[in-house]
């Protein structure tokens, strides 16, 4: 049978309801998901369903995802890829793109799909949830995971994206299971998220809700997720003037402005938590006392005005709109690290890589649309 129609019949026979369900389902709770984050999958023997970089989980349909070879996916584990992140990247992304089953097929999987991959169970799930990555980007976030958890979970150490974290995963993974017998389930990876992974929608959703809760039990520090957007019509005036962008987002409230009190006070949001707050955030807020301060040379979209609150600029209502989502997500996840020993920010060389990543641009990109 060719190859071709090898898949015809893995398509006909592969329902994805069950994966539309579960994806629609967490994609549409803000404390799971924002924007275009987090992932999902449906797997067979042969065949990887994996979500389209950029398309959001909460409207997903069948055409959302993108039918991907499994043992194309395994064989990149054992390629001799470029040293370099650029050239390693761009030849791994060419071999992924190769993997798609189906003919002059245009769209592109997820940039996790090789993650996805290495779970042997049919269902995967990844989310970024804050109160995921308080404990993911909190200083003890490792030493409490374990824990709560014992060893019923891994931890993934901070790592490259892509090729580079897809090879750890697989190695650790297969530690688990050369220790304990069984195949991974939950995976927390170090300033990102979680991975789920079970063969039932039932047991995802179980393993979903018994994590957040456990999670939660132990939570002191929560944050308030109440937000004034008023301010001075003046204030935006003199922004935009100032900066150049059309788009203004604002919010504040007590805990914010606790944070605003002062450059030290602000000093556990000034730095980036997470991928998705590179992208759709820039790296760098900008910290000013008053307005008068800003000039055209602004580095980034998030601005934050002492004793007043935070900003979102962009020149698009949709980008606006989800760059100031996704900080205050941001805000959420420092709070909640306060937990787990407070904040633990990624690397410098970490966020330039993330900065400059081509598959990062993309999902930017296809998230905005629309």
């Amino acid at each position: 049978m060719s190859n071709s129609k090898k898949h015809e019949r893995t398509v006909l026979q592969m329902n994805l309801s069950g994966l539309i369900k579960l994806s629609n389902k967490y994609g549409k709770d803000p404390e799971l998901v924002l924007g275009g984050g987090g992932n999902t999958s449906e797997k067979d023997e042969e065949v990887l369903y994996v979500k389209c970089s950029g398309t959001s989980l909460a409207t997903i349909d069948e055409n959302g995802f993108v039918p991907v070879s499994r043992t194309a996916l395994d064989a990149t584990l054992n390629k001799n890829y470029p040293t370099d992140d650029k050239g390693r990247e761009a030849a791994f992304l060419a071999d992924v793109m190769a993997a798609r089953t189906m003919p002059g097929e245009t769209r592109r999987p997820s940039v996790e799909a090789l993650l996805h991959n290495l779970f042997p169970q049919r269902y995967v799930v990844h989310l970024h949830p804050a109160l995921v990555n308080g404990l993911t980007c909190g200083k003890a976030g490792e030493a409490k995971l374990k824990e709560l958890f014992g060893e019923s979970v891994v931890w993934v150490p901070v790592t490259r994206p892509g090729y580079v974290l897809g090879k750890l995963c697989y190695d650790v993974l297969r530690e688990y299971k050369n220790k304990t017998g069984k195949d991974v389930q939950l995976a927390f990876l170090e300033n990102h998220g979680i991975f789920v992974a079970a063969d039932t929608e039932e047991e995802i959703e179980t393993l979903i809700t018994k994590s957040m809760s456990l999670l939660q039990s132990v939570v002191t520090y929560v944050p308030n997720q109440e937000y004034s957007t008023a301010v001075a019509p003046d204030v935006i005036a003199q922004i935009k003037d100032k900066t150049g962008f059309s788009c203004i987002e604002f919010r504040t409230n007590p805990q914010i402005l606790e944070y605003l009190k002062g450059v030290d006070a602000a000093a556990d949001l000034l730095l980036p938590f997470t991928p998705d707050q590179i992208v759709y955030c820039g790296a760098y807020p900008t910290y000013i006392k008053c307005i008068s301060e800003l000039d055209s040379n602004l580095p980034d979209k998030i601005l934050f005005v002492e004793n007043m609150g935070i900003f979102a600029l962009g020149q698009t209502e949709k980008g606006t709109n989800l760059a100031i989502e996704v900080f205050l997500n941001a805000v959420d996840i420092a709070v909640y690290a306060k937990n787990f020993g407070g904040v633990q920010p990624l690397a410098e060389d970490f966020i330039d890589f993330i900065a400059t990543w081509e598959a990062e641009s993309y999902r930017q990109k296809e998230a905005k649309k629309g």
